[in-house]
């Protein structure tokens, strides 16, 4: 997936603001309110893609909608492997939501079912399907922080894939001669967003600070962008 560096954005900032005449930002004030708009940006697509995940059948149009939701997430969707603690597992630190849970003991793979707190006396009585490490059968109760795992002697890792906050991204520079900041891709943290979506959200943060543009220069920055293969 094609993307743009930090200060591939930053130059188009300036550029724009040259257009509008505009006093200068500094890079750690548009990348504050970046990160900002990035994260917004983020919890509206994640919004969209559970209100259209709730289990009702729908359109074509409202599938493909949600398969395209997914691809601009897919750089946050991680596949972690956690270890069984005393039957909890500590979610990742980026952890928003879940998307799938398998449990790996001893290189075997087993479904695990999630459950909700209300259901935990049930299946821990059932007489059908109770949780067995013998049968392989394990259920999870998730918490703010933690998920629990029944059977609580079960160990082994619990394989989880899950959207994850996307990271700050950051611009850094180190000083010339002249005491003015070189852009320095070494101190840098890149945004992992595709081209369009960068756009977007570069032009969200730009409207956060007042700038006016015309949607004209967004496209001919990204067209210039994808024919040239910069990032």
């Amino acid at each position: 997936m094609n993307t743009l560096s930090v200060d591939k954005i930053y130059s188009e900032l300036k550029f724009l603001l040259r257009q509008n005449q505009s006093g200068g930002i500094s890079t750690t004030d548009f990348f504050n309110a970046w990160n900002i708009e990035q994260n917004a940006y983020h919890s509206d697509l994640l919004g969209k893609w559970q209100a259209r995940s709730n289990g009702k059948s729908g359109m074509n149009t409202g599938l493909i909608m949600n398969e395209t939701i997914m691809t601009d997430l897919s750089p946050f969707i991680i596949e972690g492997s956690i270890a069984i603690s005393s039957g909890t597992v500590t979610k990742p630190d980026d952890f928003i939501y879940g998307l799938a849970r398998r449990l790996s003991v001893s290189s075997v793979e087993y479904l695990v079912n999630k459950i909700e707190h209300g259901q935990i006396f049930y299946v821990n009585n059932d007489t059908i399907d109770p949780p067995s490490i013998t049968d392989g059968c394990y259920y999870i109760v998730e918490y703010e922080d933690r998920y629990n795992v029944l059977p609580t002697a079960a160990t082994g890792n619990l394989l989880l894939d899950y959207v994850a906050h996307p990271t700050d991204i950051k611009y850094g520079f180190t000083y010339d001669a002249q005491n003015r900041q070189v852009y320095n891709a070494g101190l840098s943290v890149q945004p992992k967003w595709s081209i369009p979506t960068c756009i977007e959200i570069t032009k969200r943060t730009l409207s956060s600070f007042g700038v006016s543009y015309k949607d004209k220069d967004f496209q001919n920055f990204g067209s210039k962008n994808i024919v040239t293969g910069d990032s």
